[in-house]
This record gives C-alpha cells, structure tokens and sequence, in this order.
C-alpha cells in the first residue's frame, strides 16, 4: 500500500528535486560542494528557491548561510569558496542535511545524511 501512496504523491508533484553531494563523511574545515538541480517532470529546468539546514535526530538544529533563500533557475551551488564546512565540534556527530526546494506552488524536502570527519 505504501507504494501506491508514494505513486499518488509523485504524480501531484509538479516538478522534480534532486541533490548530488560528494560524500556522506565530508571532513571539517574542509569544503563540502552540494548541486541541487530542479526540473519540470519532463526534465526541462524550472525556477526554483532553496534554503538549506541541519536535522539531529529529525530535530532542526542549524541553518546553513543563516537560513537564507537562494532563486535560481536549473541548478544552484554555492559560489566557489563559500561551500559548506562543518565546525570541529560536528565530527562523528550523524546529522541530517536538508534541502528544502520550493517551485511551482509545492516545496519538497531533500534528506541526505552526513557524518563529518
């Protein structure tokens, strides 16, 4: 049945969302480039908005760029030396990175976990 519930819920969507990062265990203090891309369902390139942060436990915990809204249309990264780093305090702390990516009336959420090192 859970299957059938995701169908319904895929096909109401009216865009797709994906993030392509380089690992799950980034260093800290080291550069982590994320590509978040967001497509019509026929893969044409929408425009979209995106703010990103951190889940412990499924728990909000921080704002990546003090929870900023990026626009953009087709595919957004963070400018070349402003990526993502994790503090010292985060390593072997599981956490949660999510993207939440909004365009065309709906927003979808994009989970990746992380475990800096």
């Amino acid at each position: 049945m859970l299957g059938v519930i995701e169908l319904i819920l895929a096909a109401a969507t009216p865009f797709r969302a994906t993030l392509h990062a380089p690992t799950h265990t980034p260093h800290v203090n080291s550069p982590w480039a994320i590509t978040i891309r967001a497509a019509d369902r026929r893969g044409h390139p929408i425009r979209a908005r995106v703010t990103m942060r951190f889940l412990f436990a499924g728990v909000p915990v921080g704002k990546v760029d003090r929870g900023r809204v990026y626009s953009f249309v087709g595919t957004w990264r963070e400018k070349k030396g402003q990526e993502i780093k994790f503090p010292p305090a985060s390593r072997g702390q599981r956490l949660t990175f999510q993207a939440l990516v909004t365009a065309r009336g709906h927003t979808i959420k994009l989970n990746y976990w992380v475990q800096p090192r």
